[in-house]
């Protein structure tokens, strides 16, 4: 695959082929957007363009030996920095900073692609910082995060910020129908809720899935005549039972999105079939529906911080509830640990 071939993303793709037409590729280049959307994939076919022999139109040829060793995952000069457990450590900064110090081994240019960099510890940011401030030449870093925000300002002052967007639903119906043997008709469903996402898709395609987000929303519709013995039952089971609390505030968001876009666009078919809202989402405001979900958002946010999973759960169902009575509790999100 050449990064032409990456689906979707035609505006990094045609942005960083510019860089490289011009040749004046940054040290380091930013590319942040949810998971799932193709970040990796481009990262890795710009590796193999940077350093091809036989490049085509400013694209890997992949056919030549550089490009086959990264394809097969052996070449020395394309250098991946994964987390080592949750976070990734100094210690794993410290040996790349030796590596960097010498020339590239093969290619042109040394290519360090840092994965999840959201999972940067303080002290390691700050080591990385340091090389970003003084970059060693030859060497190019590409770090891909979630968003730019859970990054220290100054790295991201450092970086080429390249935005990747959510991908068409055209393109996850066919990834789920060609490569998961999905039928089309679950497979449209399917890509609808995975909101732009091909390992959203691929985590809905699982069996049960879905039923798992039917069963969550009728958590949240049971709410509104819920006694507060019931409802803190309710999340401390919740929370210790689901295996991702975070895709389950996923869910969450995508139904107060469809409730939203069902007010605002006329004819607009939701991605979750519900047809049940609670009053209370009824008559608020469009813009009360706004910070309930900028606040279901900065819940997941704290989720990525370590915050604790039940009592996250429970301020957002504590606002959900209260939209029902009109009142508002936004203070009872906690904020991140």
């Amino acid at each position: 695959m050449s990064l032409r071939e990456v689906p979707g993303q035609t505006r990094a793709k045609r942005f960083l082929s510019q860089l490289k037409r011009v040749g004046h590729v940054p040290h380091a280049l930013l590319f942040s957007g949810m998971a799932g959307i193709g970040k990796t994939a481009v990262a890795r076919e710009f590796a193999k363009a940077m350093n091809c022999s036989s490049a085509e139109d400013w694209d890997a040829c992949d056919h030549c030996m550089s490009c086959r060793k990264i394809d097969q995952g052996v070449h020395p000069d394309l250098t991946w920095v994964t987390s080592d457990g949750a976070f990734i450590k100094l210690d794993q900064i410290r040996d790349l900073r030796k590596r960097v110090r010498f020339r590239p081994f093969e290619g042109t240019w040394r290519m360090i692609v840092i994965q999840d960099a959201q999972k940067l510890r303080d002290e390691s940011a700050n080591a990385l910082l340091k090389m970003l401030e003084e970059p060693p030449g030859q060497n190019i870093f590409i770090l891909l995060v979630l968003e730019p925000q859970m990054l220290l300002p100054t790295i991201v002052s450092r970086c080429c910020h390249v935005r990747f967007q959510p991908l068409a639903d055209e393109l996850i119906e066919q990834h789920l129908i060609g490569t998961c043997l999905i039928p089309p008709d679950h497979a449209k469903e399917i890509a609808r809720m995975a909101e732009g996402s091909i390992e959203r898709a691929n985590w809905l395609a699982e069996e049960n899935r879905i039923l798992q987000w039917r069963e969550i929303l009728g958590n949240i519709l049971s709410l509104e005549k819920m006694s507060m013995i019931e409802f803190f039952g309710l999340t401390a089971r919740w929370a210790q039972k689901s295996e991702d609390l975070e895709q389950d505030l996923e869910c969450i968001k995508l139904w107060l999105r469809d409730i939203i876009l069902s007010r605002l666009i006329n004819d607009y078919r939701p991605s979750l079939e519900v047809d049940d809202v609670p009053k209370g989402l009824q008559i608020a405001s469009a813009q009360y529906l706004f910070s309930l979900y900028d606040k279901i958002e900065e819940a997941v946010q704290n989720l990525r911080g370590n915050a604790n999973k039940q009592l996250t759960l429970e301020g957002v169902c504590l606002a959900i509830k209260d939209i029902s009575h009109g009142q508002g509790s936004w203070g009872s999100v906690p904020q991140r640990r």
